[in-house]
């Protein structure tokens, strides 16, 4: 071939591949984009399983709670405890006929424990009246049901009846007893069952009773307090009384309404109704409380709470007035203190008290007010003669004066109050025992038998205790003198003195049969703040005297003031320091004071 025709030849193919346009050739790397893709692939079948384990767990427990008043609750609002959410409102709707609002709850798991007997649920709403403030983190937020659990351990329940308010007291163990009052006093849910000053319950629900003439209570009583509703326990609303004898129930002014009580016997049966007292009852009795009944024509204006004095103190107070059961008078019942019991005697008189004395003469008008209390509240005096009778018991009756007679004002008589008159450690006391000296005195050939007599204090060594007074009046005749001691007669020979008062010793020549004191149990002792007490049979009990009555005297023992009235047959009697029991000495008459001398 001829290079023409090579050139012929070759000249379309190098045209026809110069026209083609030049492609590009990339090399993919296979075994990287194999890896990637199972890498996706297993991210979305973790993914795709965690969603189906998710929707195929247990749902929580589903709930119903039926409510009075929905008050703007909806769906999907909370229901929380403590502050966390455990439950969500999942569809709300009107019961059939109408009258509450039902919801239906989903609660979250692990809260299934709240589904249970005794649970209580509330629509939490802002409450703000009085006594009661809550809810307020509503204002701002959305509504949400609180819950407040039963036992956990209770029967499973899923249908509740909702409460208009929470319980503000806590504990799981609850009584339930219903009240009936002749009105509500303004009561509402959630007010207080007191006793004692603290909240032992409260108001679940109040209602109009049968043919709408009284008002029915539902209660709750909390814990142990479930205990003190047996027969015979007394209900009443309290609230706010002023008037010129008694003021009341003043808390209830901002702390809203409560019911009060007071328990019946402890030992009684429990029962679940009671009868509500449209007010307070009289005031009850304390254990060792005296009460004492007075008879008067009219009331002279005495009402319960007035107050009972003696001396210008008050000793107790008029627990209630009424007529007696034939209605020809008013009865005034009264308790006294039992520090004061002892006070009250069966010669003891009573008067009415105005707490204002008027004295009208040619100076002019005086009045005299004793306290401003007294003025307004009035009450009841009681005082008792210097020679005091004998003790009573509750239910003694006496006569109410309108006015004392002037004789009375003046009694001062001394006894014993409170525990005074018994020494510590169960010592007993003293006794006084009666001692006799006697004589035959000589006159123109005439015998004349003559005695003195005098208390005495018999030791357990065999020896007795008399005033020296005694002994110089013994001294004083020059005769042979005979002493005569529970009916035993032995010679009588003191020896010369030389003044002065003191307690003379003597020492008996044989036992007599006679009550004696332990000779150990004398002491001297003054003490900070003792109480001496006189012993005498003939007294209904002791007779006290304080130390601002007592002053020490040196080589004698004690003086006494000039202010007490002791009764000449006293002397002789035991003295006893009331703090140690011990026996300080016996009461021994001067010419001008009482004193007791020591008994060594």
């Amino acid at each position: 071939m001829s290079n023409s025709d090579k050139a012929a030849s070759d000249g379309p193919s190098e045209a026809s591949a110069s026209s083609t346009p030049p492609q590009a050739i990339v090399s993919v790397p296979t075994g990287s984009i194999t890896t990637k893709l199972w890498w996706l692939t297993i991210l979305c079948i973790i993914v795709a399983v965690v969603m189906t384990t998710l929707s195929l767990r247990t749902p929580g427990t589903q709930i119903t709670i039926r409510f009075p008043d929905g008050h703007g609750l909806a769906v999907g609002d909370a229901v929380r405890y403590r502050g966390v959410d455990v439950g969500t409102v999942d569809e709300l709707g009107l019961s059939a006929d109408l009258g509450s609002v039902v919801a239906s709850v989903q609660l979250n798991n692990g809260n299934e424990r709240l589904a249970v007997e005794g649970s209580q649920f509330w629509v939490e709403r802002p409450r703000l009246s009085v006594g009661q403030l809550g809810g307020l983190d509503t204002v701002i937020g959305s509504k949400y049901i609180g819950v407040l659990p039963g036992d956990p351990s209770g029967t499973k329940r899923v249908s509740f009846e909702g409460v208009s308010t929470p319980r503000t007291l806590s504990g799981r163990q609850w009584r339930e007893i219903s009240i009936q009052f002749p009105s509500g006093e303004g009561l509402e849910v959630g007010n207080p069952v007191r006793f004692r000053g603290i909240d032992v319950g409260e108001v679940t629900s109040v209602q109009l009773g049968e043919a709408a003439k009284s008002v029915v209570v539902r209660v709750q009583l909390v814990g142990s307090a479930g205990r003190l509703a047996t027969a015979g326990t007394q209900f009443w609303i309290e609230r706010p009384r002023l008037d010129l004898t008694e003021v009341r129930g003043l808390d209830t002014l901002l702390g809203g309404k409560n019911i009060a009580m007071q328990p019946g016997d402890p030992a009684a049966a429990e029962q679940d109704f009671f009868e509500g007292l449209a007010a307070a009852p009289p005031l009850p009795r304390k254990s060792g409380d005296l009460e004492i009944e007075l008879d008067r024509a009219d009331r002279l204006g005495l009402v319960r709470g007035a107050p009972v004095a003696y001396r210008g103190l008050e000793i107790g107070r008029v627990a209630d007035v009424g007529l007696a059961s034939d209605g020809a008078s008013v009865k005034i019942r009264v308790i006294i203190e039992a520090d004061y019991a002892a006070l009250v005697r069966d010669n003891s008189k009573w008067w009415a008290n105005s707490g204002m004395e008027v004295d009208a003469g040619i100076k002019g008008l005086k009045i005299s007010v004793d306290s401003l209390a007294s003025w307004i509240r009035g009450g009841i005096t009681v005082a008792t003669p210097n020679s005091p009778g004998k003790s009573v018991a509750s239910g003694h009756r006496f006569m109410l004066e309108a006015a004392p007679q002037k004789e009375w004002l003046n009694w001062k008589p001394r006894i014993a109050v409170g525990d005074s008159d018994k020494p510590p450690s169960g010592l007993p006391l003293p006794r006084a025992v009666r001692v006799v000296a006697s004589w035959r005195n000589s006159m123109l050939g005439l015998y004349k038998q003559q005695s003195v007599q005098t208390w005495a204090v018999a030791l357990s060594d065999g020896s007795i205790y008399v005033p020296s007074t005694f002994v110089d009046e013994v001294l004083e005749s020059g005769a042979e003198a005979k002493i005569e001691l529970a009916g035993t007669q032995f010679p009588f020979k003191p020896s010369p003195r030389n003044g002065g008062l003191r307690s003379i010793r003597i020492v008996l020549p044989r036992p007599v049969d006679t009550v004696t004191f332990p000779a150990a149990e004398t002491s001297q002792d003054f003490g900070a703040d003792a109480l001496f007490l006189v012993i005498n049979p003939e007294l209904a009990q002791p007779i006290p005297l304080d130390q601002t009555r007592l002053a020490q005297e040196p080589k004698i023992g004690l003086r006494v003031a000039p202010g007490v009235t002791l009764a000449p047959e006293l002397q002789g009697s035991p003295v006893v320091n009331s703090s140690t029991g011990k026996l300080y000495g016996q009461l021994t008459r001067g010419k001008k004071n009482w004193y007791v001398t020591n008994i060594k």
